[in-house]
């Protein structure tokens, strides 16, 4: 029988990977581990899951930050189905599957894959700038099963613009709770690199604050428009729902539209007209001028 292991850096996306029957990984930060998390907090060669012939077993290999498994050390028991694991930052579980939900995961992540191009090409160049960047959250929101988002753009004087919105209420923008969905995006702008949650509730950064349990934001994702190592603006989705979360594959698909996005923006003449979903129409000002209290320009 099948099993499926979720590991869920605190900045990015969970990794998933479907393991079939008589199969061993080697996991660690390596290219050549069966898989590889690419998070400082995990060794090289961090831990082994290995097949016994009736089940798997976890064990360390002289990692650094050690592997967990139910709160205690790994060290070679039989994984049960819902076992919890923890690998350096990383929390992860293990769970049982059927032939028939390993199938359906595999046809899934598949059709994911897939999805990429027809996303890809609905950001045509023809697009305005605007329009594209309506695709591009539309196209986000789809991808990682978010409630809400917006785009913004940096103009010719390095302030921030918000260019698409959707899903935000005037309530919401009115008060200190939107601070919590802006905290990432800061980070992104500050670095240059995106930042995704998984589990925004278990995050140290971002979980404690009361603005995250007031607005109860799950799961976001904020991913910058970067074009020859420029910032032209980002782009920011979350969501109230804790299930279904968003993947690394998810994030990774994420990346590349957004650096599509950005290489047709880089060509495109300036557009200083905003563009919302209907019915959000009203919260675009106030948006705006959260943005520009919250948010450091460029």
């Amino acid at each position: 029988m099948p099993a499926k292991l979720t590991l869920t850096p605190p900045d990015r996306g969970s990794r998933v990977v479907v393991i079939r029957e008589g199969e061993s990984l080697e996991i660690g930060r390596d290219p050549s581990c069966d898989v590889v998390l690419q998070d400082t907090s995990v060794s090289r060669r961090h831990a082994r899951l290995g097949w016994n012939g009736r089940g798997w077993t976890l064990v360390d290999v002289g990692s650094k930050n050690g592997t967990i498994v139910n709160g205690g050390p790994a060290q070679g028991a039989e994984l049960k189905d819902g076992d919890r694991i923890g690998m350096g930052r990383l929390s992860g579980l293990f769970e049982s599957l059927s032939a028939t939900q390993a199938a359906n995961f595999e046809s899934e992540r598949l059709a994911r894959i897939q999805s990429t191009a027809l996303m890809r090409r609905r950001l045509r160049p023809e697009l305005g700038p605007a329009d594209l960047l309506v695709r591009l959250l539309e196209s986000a929101m789809e991808l990682t099963r978010a409630e809400r988002g917006f785009v913004l753009t940096v103009d010719a004087e390095a302030r921030l613009r918000v260019k698409v919105a959707s899903g935000f209420s005037p309530a919401a923008l009115q008060n200190d709770r939107f601070r919590g969905s802006v905290g990432a995006a800061r980070q992104v702008l500050a670095t240059g690199q995106a930042v995704a949650i998984a589990d925004v509730r278990s995050d140290p950064r971002f979980g404690k604050r009361p603005s995250v349990a007031a607005m109860g934001i799950a799961s976001l994702a904020c991913v910058p428009l970067r074009q020859e190592g420029k910032i032209l603006g980002l782009i920011y989705v979350d969501s109230r729902r804790r299930e279904p979360t968003f993947t690394q594959l998810d994030l990774e698909i994420l990346e590349a539209l957004a650096d599509h996005a950005a290489s047709i923006l880089a060509e495109c003449p300036p557009d200083d007209n905003a563009r919302v979903f209907p019915g959000d129409g009203a919260v675009v000002a106030e948006l705006q001028h959260r943005i520009e209290e919250l948010l450091p320009a460029v």
